[in-house]
């Protein structure tokens, strides 16, 4: 019996309520930093898979430079669009744009509530901007229930924020009181869950007016037990702590479907295949890949050590779209494709201009036959060609 198991079976032994039947702004320390680099560039999630761009109309900065170029050892993809974005920032793809937000190094405008960074809305066929929303910053982005939804650590504000997608109005949210520190949301069954890392909690909030409906407790920052980065699959709605326990949950009761423990620390979400009942996380260079069959307890499938030469590896971000698994790695810095169906790499090519020092040194995005790569002041476009 493998480690996994045998804490899989502590796992049910603590909570005899599993249904067989049914369906990271800092931790103390370096370990934090690195889930807070791998979490702001997903995921989220889940879901929804990401990237966006600013140009000289809106920015005044150098237009786009096409550059049909083979993409390293990827074989069939090719490097179509090179574009200049100030800063660096969580990507998020939905509503048919591609968006990115510059954090603006963190910083607040006068007024000491109002984020300095911005959120740019892309055209993904053109590179246009179409508009620059002001004061819209944060990480682990997802796109739901008629907006897109940030999570705000700048200053000291520890809030929701959110996008209208029609009007593009910016709202602040508590998703607790006193305010907690989300880390990401996920929307279920008219739902929002967000991920109060600091407090522990999930908290099943009103997407409309940002009321609390539901807080379910999973265990303080410090415990190693506080959830973050939620996905769904529309139905049902995960969590992950940094001690590598995966929670399942009924998106509309909140009520625990299942449980598994990874044989990892420091273990983030990356991404969810709701048509093959698949769940993605990751932990330091791991890919984990997790069943999710409706009717049956979660389980672990298969993994994959991405670069198994390399001890020093750590995976920056992870977008699952086009077909395949997108894998960005520090050490060496990497774009790595894995075909989904084998958890083989498939193709690999080097990333140059990463900031090891940033809380966000890579972010990916994956849709419409494309992938977009967030790196510091740029965004690179990626899609299939000769």
């Amino acid at each position: 019996m493998n480690l996994a198991e045998q804490m899989n079976q502590l796992a049910d032994a603590a909570d005899l309520r599993l249904l067989p039947d049914a369906e990271d702004i800092r931790r103390t320390g370096d370990g934090i930093r690195r889930r807070r680099r791998t979490r702001l560039s997903v995921g989220a999630a889940a879901l929804a898979v990401l990237a966006v761009v600013a140009t000289l109309a809106i920015t005044s900065m150098p237009a786009s430079r096409p550059a049909p170029q083979p993409a390293g050892t990827i074989d069939g993809w090719r490097l179509v669009r090179t574009l200049t974005v100030p800063g660096t920032g969580a990507t998020v793809t939905g509503a048919g744009s591609v968006w990115v937000v510059d954090m603006q190094r963190g910083e607040l405008m006068q007024d000491g509530r109002t984020p300095a960074g911005s959120l740019y809305q892309v055209d993904p066929a053109t590179g246009e901007v179409l508009d620059r929303v002001t004061g819209a910053v944060g990480g682990w982005p997802t796109i739901g229930g008629g907006a897109i939804w940030l999570c705000t650590a700048v200053g000291d504000l520890n809030l929701l924020t959110r996008v209208d997608l029609q009007t593009h109005d910016v709202t602040q949210l508590r998703t607790s009181s006193p305010a907690q520190l989300p880390h990401g949301t996920a929307l279920a069954q008219r739902n929002l869950w967000a991920a109060n890392w600091a407090s522990g909690d999930l908290v099943r909030l009103d997407p409309t007016t940002g009321q609390a409906r539901q807080t379910i407790h999973l265990g303080d920052g410090g415990s190693g037990q506080a959830p973050s980065n939620p996905m769904s699959d529309g139905h049902s709605v995960w969590v992950a702590s940094h001690d590598g326990l995966v929670t399942r949950f009924d998106g509309t009761t909140g009520t625990k479907m299942s449980q598994l423990q990874l044989p990892a620390f420091d273990v983030a979400l990356t991404g969810i295949d709701p048509a093959r009942h698949v769940l993605y996380a990751q932990s330091r260079a791991t890919i984990y890949e997790i069943s999710t069959t409706p009717g049956r307890r979660d389980k672990l499938a298969r993994e994959l050590d991405v670069t198994p030469h390399r001890v020093d590896v750590t995976i920056a971000g992870s977008a699952l779209g086009t077909g395949a698994l997108w894998v960005a790695t520090l050490n060496p810095d990497e774009l790595l494709r894995i075909d989904p169906n084998t958890l083989h790499v498939t193709g690999r090519m080097p990333l140059t201009g990463i900031d090891h020092g940033s809380n966000v040194p890579v972010a990916l995005a994956a849709a419409d036959r494309s992938v977009w790569v967030r790196l510091p002041g740029k965004v690179l476009q990626l899609s299939p060609g000769p």
